[in-house]
């Protein structure tokens, strides 16, 4: 008598970005704690198996995997999809937790600004190039900042003419919250919900206080708030069917668009970051407005 074998479906992964940081290590032990597979996405792999496999010990959830992440050049992120997609496991939820606060102006491989192109076009290269894997009903979150309230962006945008390290981790964290705005609406193809999180001013390695830290992180970095609260805002946000909204660690969650003062200068941000991305990203992988 035959029988017919039939496979399981895939568990969906919950990758993490920046997952061996204060942050995302509280992140990643939160989300395995749940019993969710969970993918460590870490520029330093070494750093990210140790983490797996003591997450692996420590929770007894054996679904903890790790690839390598650079977000410093589009090729990188284009190697990581490609990797990813390899695992043919559908992707329940992208937390871009990764982000860079440089001291000095260095130009990427790519010709952009450092801090703009990890914290603002990479992520946004890597947000689109994994939505075709993302589940229906998935996430994607991206990480913000208080600081983008005390910043514009200039016209030349995401060119940098006069580069300041908190100025230029702020525009770059602002372009990506109003980004967001247009994420939200061409990902709805899918029910897949975009979110913002502002996890406050965290003491983590990347906002250390030393002398050479611009004034203006004396202003944003005190007091600083431990990890494991910041990340509650991450976690109510991956739990929501919201989509287009920030959520902050006062328990509160707002409309992305309260941040969209001026319309051309959105329209503007997206049609040049557009432009740069499709340059990198095969046109059937990026959702677009008229989907």
């Amino acid at each position: 008598m035959e029988t017919n074998s039939i496979t399981p479906p895939a568990v969906p992964l919950y990758v993490v970005t920046g997952a061996t940081d204060n942050t995302g290590s509280v992140i990643t032990r939160r989300l395995a704690e749940q019993g969710k597979a969970v993918l460590l996405a870490s520029l330093n792999l070494e750093r990210a198996e140790a983490s797996a496999a003591a997450l692996r010990e420590a929770t007894g959830n054996k679904d903890i995997s790790c690839l390598q992440l650079d977000l410093s050049s589009f090729e990188m992120v284009r190697d990581f999809v490609a990797r990813l997609k390899a695992l043919r496991r559908p992707i329940a939820a992208l937390v871009n937790n990764a982000s860079t606060l440089p001291r000095h102006s260095k130009l990427s491989p790519d010709g952009f600004e450092h801090t703009i192109q990890v914290n603002f076009l990479s992520t946004v290269l890597l947000s689109m190039a994994t939505f075709p894997i993302i589940e229906d009903g998935g996430k994607i979150i991206l990480s913000t900042s208080v600081s983008r309230r005390f910043v514009s962006l200039p016209y030349e945008f995401p060119a940098v003419s006069h580069f300041t390290q908190i100025g230029a981790y702020a525009q770059s964290k602002l372009a990506l919250t109003l980004f967001s705005i247009y994420m939200s609406t061409v990902m709805k193809i899918k029910h897949v919900s975009v979110n913002c999180v502002n996890p406050g001013v965290l003491n983590t390695g990347m906002l250390a206080l030393h002398r050479w830290l611009d004034r203006a992180a004396d202003y944003l970095v005190n007091p600083l708030r431990h990890p494991e609260s910041g990340v509650e805002s991450t976690l109510r946000a991956l739990e929501s069917n919201d989509s287009g909204f920030i959520f902050t660690t006062d328990g509160k969650q707002v409309k992305t668009s309260t941040m969209l003062k001026n319309r051309e200068v959105f329209i503007k941000l997206c049609n040049d970051t557009m432009r740069i991305i499709k340059k990198n990203l095969p046109s059937d992988d990026a959702p677009t407005a008229n989907s």
